[in-house]
């Protein structure tokens, strides 16, 4: 007897075809979109009186302003950084951690003395 992989994967693929559609489908939620939409309370008095000692204590309008990039003049140095001496000493290392690990692979066949095993 042999099975065959279309009888049970063009339903399936039919159920997932109205699944996605349904949910792309759906509207949106959103808060634009609440029918009622209730008063908020009016602010107690301990409220009030904190968000006046907050605008006291609220940073001035540039104090989180960027500065402009400063200007390096000291490098004129355009090669790529694998071509630096600190980018060869990088590539070396990459290699010769993946040259180390595929040298110990094969022979890591030691058991694990684990007191739980």
């Amino acid at each position: 007897m042999t099975r065959r992989l279309t009888s049970w994967t063009r339903p399936l693929a039919g159920l997932l075809a109205v699944v996605v559609g349904l949910t792309l489908a759906a509207p949106p939620a959103s808060a634009a979109d609440a029918v009622a939409v209730t008063k908020a309370p009016a602010p107690s008095a301990l409220a009030a009186t904190t968000a006046a000692k907050l605008a006291t204590l609220a940073p001035a309008a540039r104090a989180f302003a960027q500065a402009p990039p400063a200007v390096d003049t000291g490098s004129s140095d355009n090669r790529p950084f694998f071509k630096t001496p600190k980018g060869v000493a990088a590539l070396v290392l990459m290699v010769a951690g993946a040259g180390y690990v595929a040298y110990r692979i094969p022979k890591d066949n030691e058991k694990v003395h684990s007191p739980i095993r």
